[in-house]
């Protein structure tokens, strides 16, 4: 009884002798805003190496490839030596020593993976065990394993230029350049930028439009088809000595895992980081979304990125932009993305749920 006298007696009063009320309680900090820790990671998805390539064909090795990647700043490569159906008994052996010598370097990230050529089209594929892969289909069977498939040069069809061995081929992928064609369509990504057929598209461009277009635009109809996310890639498919960046990828650290996950995610830039300054944010959206995020937007959406870019939106030319957009989305499903010199960013997605 005392001690609880002793409280109150030292309890602040108010001017009528009774204990003045407790003071309210101080409100609670607003939560800071998540950082992004993400940064641009330059790359590059389509590098053959010897061996497991020929070396008749190919030139570079496993360690002299980590050297110019080195050189070059390069954060990571995914090694994707030639794979082809009827040599699929030695993948097991040579895969796996590929993944050991890959994962041996240091200074860069070496991914190891394939290039799996069918006569339906090209596929890089990585992210998974591939020396364990069984069975009759190896993409569906490799892709519902976790692995990472994207399909290379999707329109590489024959332009017969004069000295250019491989313009005489047909590496196209045939389920888009052949109608009617059926093939393996779960594809994660879509190589719409290729070194060596990037410099033939500056003299011959079959249909009228360079592969990257034709690989954009179907790129966008796959996201409006089927409701997914599709990651647009480049590659130098290098069998002689361009190791350079074609692919950024927005990633937490340089570990494989990590540059995987911003590969599935769909957070890349092709041909440079500066169009990855692309933000959107949807209807009472407090935070920017980023490249390769998806919003909801029932009303609108609001773009902004650093400097003047070409606007495409759905795949279509919106013209160039000082800063930023606004876009009224009808609650209908959109994809974003900009050009900012040689840079272009990936999608970002409205409603990407949305019928």
């Amino acid at each position: 009884m005392r001690l609880a006298l002793l409280g109150l007696l030292a309890l602040p009063c108010s001017e009528d002798g009774r204990p003045a009320p407790a003071a309210p309680a101080p409100a609670p900090a607003p939560l800071a805003a998540a950082v992004d820790a993400r940064r641009w990671l330059a790359g590059d998805l389509h590098m053959h190496v010897a061996p497991p390539d020929d070396p008749g064909d190919v030139q570079l090795s496993v360690a002299q490839i980590a050297d110019r990647a080195r050189a070059a700043k390069m954060d990571f490569v995914v090694l994707t030596p030639h794979i082809w159906p009827a040599v699929r008994a030695t993948l097991k052996t040579r895969w796996r020593k590929l993944a050991e010598d890959a994962r041996a370097i240091t200074g860069v990230t070496l991914i190891p993976g394939i290039e799996w050529s069918t006569p339906d089209g090209h596929f890089t594929v990585t992210g998974a065990d591939l020396s364990a892969v069984s069975g009759d289909d190896f993409l569906a069977v490799a892709h519902a394993g976790g692995a990472f498939v994207s399909v290379n040069h999707p329109f590489a069809v024959p332009t017969r230029i004069p000295g250019v061995r491989a313009s005489h081929f047909d590496m196209s992928y045939r389920v888009w350049t052949k109608p009617g064609a059926r093939g393996f369509t779960a594809i994660d990504g879509v190589e719409v930028w290729n070194f060596p057929l990037g410099l033939a598209n500056l003299i011959s461009r079959p249909g009228g439009r360079t592969g990257e277009d034709r690989a954009w635009t179907e790129a966008n109809r796959v996201v409006h088809a089927e409701h997914r996310k599709v990651a647009a890639v480049g590659g130098t498919d290098n069998h002689k000595g361009n190791v350079m960046p074609t692919t950024w990828v927005l990633a937490a650290d340089t570990s494989e895992r990590a540059i995987l996950d911003a590969l599935r995610a769909g957070a890349v830039c092709v041909g440079g980081p500066e169009a990855g300054s692309l933000r959107a944010r949807g209807d009472g959206d407090a935070a920017w979304h980023r490249v390769g995020d998806a919003l909801i937007a029932p009303h609108q959406v609001t773009l902004s990125w650093d400097g003047i870019a070409r606007l495409y939106i759905d795949d279509v030319d919106r013209g160039d932009h000082p800063g930023g957009f606004t876009h009224a989305t009808d609650g209908a499903l959109h994809t974003y993305r900009i050009v900012i010199a040689n840079s272009r960013s990936g999608f970002i997605y409205a409603n990407l749920g949305a019928p």
